[in-house]
């Protein structure tokens, strides 16, 4: 029923985006817009807290306890597993990202230079705090609580286990199943619309690449044979599981990602890297300790925050239920405190490094030889990555051509682990084959649907629809998940 249910209302949204287009950009648009401006700053907030909580906990007694509890055991390689979180966490965002945010930050500071005076650096810092450990920690935080950590959460990856703590024994059996329900139901929403945003974003990417690159001026047939190939990688991926299907595609990505990094580290000047590195670094730090606790007062324009930081944090909180359960199934038998340095503390250096050599190099670059990067990034920042790439002869056209090949990966590594996630909530076993293809189809039809907009805000707003009506079970989550700790310790 639950399964079925979501099925249809995903598809018919899908239908109806398709056939009024316009219900998108001028209604939904609009309302997530407003709602943002609304929570936005609110959410930041907790989420600060949160970031400093798993760390203070990670250094507590109760950073020996074990994901799954004290009988779990590993089973995966450390590096199938960093790649797996990775690869489903934000991978292909790095693709998308890597030159243009820091590169747009730049040209057009949103932090106020008397307190941050160098333009570079704070570009960095701030594309960090949008990308870095902040989104890693809520990531933690939902595969803590629902890792089943204590003798009293239920089984490791249960979304609901956790509401029904917060309210203990106030329900009758009747309101626990319609809760159940409602709260599969808000999840697999935002799950879905949080991985469609991100396919359809980087459908816009790939799609310019390849006009770059081949001189194709059709950016809806691209943009359709893109999808449509996606399509097809994420349903063979999610048909094949999680170890044959999900790991062997991410070990791929991971290790063509660190290849490309470091083939580019050879062709452009290694010390501005250096440089933008350590200096956006400690702006990051100084943001961390103390400006994202009053962050509108670090800005030039409070209003933008709500267009990009807030934006970023709801839908890392939309891919939440997703990556949460994915982390809780994936990381049983890992202490807490392993948790937390592999999904916070090293995808955090992970992402400083990636950003600083892809942004510091290209910025450098244009600089150093008036290639025009910045200027193509501010006339459409889709192009940037390749513009930049361009540059650099025939190891440039290699770079461009590995890119598209690892975003596109990537989003397929997303799509399948989402697609397995969404079938562990709406199913209690995996018995109709079926309805793995009708889940793949949906996500196609979705995205197509969004392709036909070419609008990258657009696609944030949609990605982010389904993690505002979550916002109230995430909160709840955390209500039982602290219920039933102090509960386990008193035990």
């Amino acid at each position: 029923m639950l399964e079925k249910t979501a099925l249809t209302i995903c598809i018919f949204i899908a239908l109806i985006a398709a056939a009024q287009p316009e219900l998108m950009t001028l209604h939904i648009q609009p309302m997530v817009q407003d709602v943002l401006c609304v929570l936005g700053s609110g959410f930041f907030l907790f989420v600060n807290f949160l970031l400093f909580a798993v760390i203070i906990l990670s250094f507590s007694p109760l950073g020996g306890r074990k994901i799954g509890g004290e009988h779990a055991k590993i089973e995966y390689s450390n590096f199938g597993w960093f790649a797996m979180l990775f690869a489903a966490g934000m991978g292909s965002g790095l693709i998308f990202w890597g030159v243009a945010e820091p590169a747009m930050h730049f040209m057009n500071p949103p932090l106020k230079q008397s307190l941050y005076p160098d333009r570079l650096a704070s570009s960095l810092a701030l594309t960090l705090v949008n990308w870095g450990a902040h989104a890693w920690a809520l990531y933690a935080v939902f595969g803590l609580v629902l890792g089943g950590l204590t003798q009293y959460s239920g089984n490791s990856g249960d979304i609901c286990a956790p509401v029904m703590s917060a309210f203990g024994n106030k329900l009758s059996l009747h309101k626990k199943r319609a809760m159940a329900f409602a709260i599969k139901l808000i999840a697999v929403f935002a799950v879905f619309f949080g991985v469609v945003g991100t396919i359809a974003n980087s459908t816009l990417l790939i799609s310019k690449g390849v006009e770059v690159e081949l001189g194709i001026t059709s950016p809806l047939l691209i943009g359709t044979v893109i999808v449509s190939v996606l399509f097809v990688i994420y349903t063979l991926s999610a048909r094949l599981g999680l170890r044959r299907g999900v790991q062997s595609l991410s070990i791929f990505n991971v290790l063509l990602a660190f290849s490309l990094l470091i083939w580019l580290l050879f062709i452009v000047p290694f010390a501005p890297i250096v440089k933008i590195a350590l200096d956006g670094t400690g702006y990051y730090l100084q943001l961390l300790a103390t400006g994202t606790w009053q962050f509108d007062s670090q800005l030039n324009t409070s209003t933008w925050a709500t267009h990009w930081t807030y934006n970023y944090y709801f839908w890392w909180l939309a891919w939440g239920p997703f990556v949460g359960v994915f982390l809780a199934n994936i990381s049983q038998g890992r202490k807490v405190w392993q948790f937390i340095l592999a999904v916070v503390g090293i995808p955090t250096c992970v992402t400083i490094i990636w950003f600083s050599v892809f942004s510091g190099a290209a910025i450098e670059w244009d600089k150093l030889n008036q290639a025009g990067i910045l200027s193509a990034i501010k006339y459409d920042y889709t192009q940037g990555l390749f513009v930049f790439f361009n540059q650099l002869g025939w190891q440039g056209g290699v770079l461009i051509w590995s890119s598209l090949l690892l975003l596109l990966v990537f989003v397929a590594t997303s799509a399948d682990s989402a697609i397995l996630v969404i079938r562990q909530l709406v199913q209690n076993q995996f018995k109709n084959e079926s309805t793995l293809y009708a889940w793949c189809l949906a996500l196609f039809m979705c995205s197509f649907a969004l392709l036909l907009q070419q609008d990258e805000p657009l696609n944030r707003s949609i990605a982010i629809l389904g993690a505002l009506p979550f916002l109230a079970v995430f909160i709840l989550q955390l209500a039982g998940f602290l219920k039933e700790f102090v509960r386990d310790l008193c035990a």
